[in-house]
């Protein structure tokens, strides 16, 4: 696996993966551009995704009708320098006729199974995690592996 990114001016920076392109800066007040978002905001989409194909994955081999999956990220920061995740929490919201056994199993099976990112982040702070299966919540587990 590879990557590279490239600078443009003050804090804003151009990622290229496999020819596709992403800008990565800071704000305004931090000095830069706000032309994209920040390294650290980039993991919080990362491991979103990453979750989101496992649980996407897993319940499609199910058969369960999946029609909707969202998946929010919060991070909460430490105040020391450099600065870093104190602790994640994820909130998974799938729509559709997937049943509530399911829905938690594929969460669960990301979050102490196939998610890498999840795996990697695990290791500096606590992961948790919500299911919300068509607005009522199901679950709230934590990613351990």
């Amino acid at each position: 696996m590879e990557a590279n990114v490239k600078w443009n001016t003050k804090l804003s920076f151009t990622g290229n993966v496999r020819g596709h392109e992403t800008q990565l800066d800071t704000t305004l007040a931090n000095g830069s551009l706000n032309r994209g978002p920040s390294p650290k905001e980039m993991l919080l989409n990362a491991i979103s995704a990453c979750a989101g194909m496992d649980i996407a994955s897993i319940l499609e081999n199910k058969k369960e009708p999946l029609l909707t999956l969202d998946i929010n990220a919060k991070a909460n920061m430490t105040k020391t320098t450099p600065s870093y995740f104190a602790d994640i929490h994820l909130i998974y919201k799938i729509g559709g006729e997937v049943s509530k056994d399911m829905a938690i199993k594929a969460c669960e099976a990301s979050m102490t199974k196939y998610c890498g990112v999840s795996l990697m982040l695990s290791k500096v702070c606590p992961i948790t995690y919500d299911v919300l299966l068509n607005g009522e919540k199901i679950f709230s587990g934590e990613s351990k592996f």
